[in-house]
């Protein structure tokens, strides 16, 4: 939907500017829109860089391993300054998308206590990884360090170990890489330190891509054409990194940043839950957390467990354990299945069955989204998609964050805040104004919606529909919901 800026304050009111041409299809969304028009502001403090991961490749530790569908260090900083309950003792923050973990170690390092929920493996290796930097000896890392920079990587030391490709990663690394990462395998067995046995580890892991043939390009791995396999593009990533001179830079770097932790513990307070939000988050006491910092995964048709194949294979995962993994995340790709009837038993097995369908009542009478649906069944229908399964997708997309807004609402205490990282989205030329949807939702749980922040520059739609339907700015936004604190007669915490 188009919108326009009216300036004249700091936080500038998105005003609708509606096409009366189209509003009668559109009625519900119409309605949904102007419900919420006045949450939505342009708040110039934010930009890009600050709600993803740009802002952190130069950070300390949070520059390690590149994690794109991170937001920065920064972000989270903005979000407890601004949002800091006014007493002082015992603060708690959640993220249950805790990704590599940025909100729980920022959080603890501002005295905070974290938690956090993830489930991509990847990321909680990340978060271990820099817990570990707290408390593990600079000097034996520094030992082992000089001694790895003294090895020859054509020596004797292969132990017959080869890299546990899946098919998806077969042909990722030239056959020198492949044969370094033998020579390291029997480098790492002799760290006696399990720490820092588990820190050049994750070294490894972090480097996969620059020594690779693949890039990560949002919802597939992206092949160089000198990989040998069969492509249809000429594409050429640039240089790649011999391992040798990768994997040293990294602990060079990880060294450098350990040097400098000036005695801050990212760890003494901080608590990782491994598992889906979707079955953890109701087991979570009522009123627990005074913040939610989170970004979930977007409903754009990014596949995790193909972008970060590479990591998955070192990790040790095999096909049927990424396609299980796959299912488990939160629905956001065209190959999820429905999670309704195991989601169903999990809350009837704890007797919650009581929470379950008022997630269920609240998801069948949010007009707008259902509008939206069957607009993409009947494209479906047409032949239309590129893609049968996005229908799907988008349905089993929010009847999950639906119900995990729910779980955010219970466990918030009186007073508290949630602040969300969404994208809106588009298919067959419709928006799904993901924002207003997600809002509605938190809503009917019991929450009020402060804001809707707009980043001032949006997101494109794909060059795929780009051709068909034209240009589309979706907005990128940070919501802002809130809990009301009965103690404040009446007035809005």
């Amino acid at each position: 939907m188009a919108y326009r800026i009216q300036s004249g304050s700091a936080l500038q009111k998105v005003l609708p500017c509606i096409d009366l041409s189209s509003a009668l299809s559109k009625t519900k969304r119409e309605v949904l829109y102007r419900h919420y028009a006045d949450k939505l502001v342009v708040n110039p403090e934010l930009n890009r860089a600050l709600v993803s991961f740009q802002a952190n490749k130069n950070i300390p530790f949070y520059r390690w391993l590149k994690y794109k569908e991170a937001f920065s260090s920064g972000l989270v900083q903005y979000c407890l300054q601004k949002f800091q309950p006014p007493r002082m003792s015992r603060l708690r923050v959640l993220d249950p998308f805790a990704g590599a973990g940025t909100t729980l170690t920022t959080a603890t390092k501002e005295g905070w206590h974290a938690t956090g929920i993830e489930l991509l493996p990847v990321g909680v290796a990340a978060i271990r990884a820099r817990l570990l930097a707290d408390s593990v000896d600079i000097r034996s890392f520094e030992y082992y360090l000089n001694r790895l920079e003294k090895i020859s990587w054509h020596s004797s030391q292969l132990n017959g170990f080869k890299f546990p490709h899946l098919r998806i990663t077969d042909k990722a690394f030239p056959e020198q890489t492949e044969r370094a990462f033998s020579t390291y395998h029997a480098f790492l067995n002799g760290i006696r330190r399990k720490d820092v046995r588990f820190l050049f580890w994750f070294a490894c892991l972090s480097v996969l891509e620059d020594v690779s043939y693949t890039r990560k390009d949002g919802q597939y791995l992206r092949w160089d054409s000198r990989s040998g396999r069969l492509l249809k593009s000429n594409f050429n990533k640039g240089p790649i990194r011999d391992f040798c001179s990768a994997i040293t830079g990294k602990l060079r770097l990880m060294l450098q940043d350990i040097r400098q932790r000036g005695g801050e513990r990212f760890s003494r307070n901080v608590n990782v839950i491994e598992g889906s939000c979707l079955t953890q988050l109701c087991r979570l006491p009522d009123a627990s957390f005074d913040l939610v910092i989170t970004s979930p995964p977007y409903c754009n048709r990014y596949d995790y467990t193909r972008t970060y194949a590479l990591e998955l294979a070192f990790l040790g995962h095999n096909e049927e354990s990424v396609k299980q993994l796959r299912q488990s995340l939160l629905s956001c790709t065209v190959e999820n299945k429905t999670k309704r009837i195991q989601l169903a038993q999990e809350y009837r097995r704890r007797n919650l069955e009581g929470r379950y369908k008022a997630a269920v009542t609240a998801f069948a009478s949010q007009e707008a989204l259902h509008e939206v649906l069957a607009l993409l069944y009947a494209a479906q229908e047409e032949g239309k998609l590129n893609n049968n399964n996005i229908p799907n997708m988008v349905e089993n997309y929010f009847f999950e964050m639906n119900l995990a807004i729910r779980e955010l609402s219970r466990v918030l205490a009186p007073g508290g805040r949630v602040v969300m990282v969404n994208d809106n989205v588009q298919y067959n030329g419709e928006e799904v104004s993901v924002d207003l949807i997600l809002s509605d939702f938190a809503a009917r749980s019991g929450l009020t919606i402060d804001h809707i922040w707009v980043l001032p520059r949006g997101k494109g739609n794909s060059s795929q529909q780009m051709g068909t339907h034209g240009r589309n700015e979706l907005r990128k936004c940070v919501y802002v919901w809130s809990k009301r604190n009965p103690r404040l007669s009446g007035r809005q915490a």
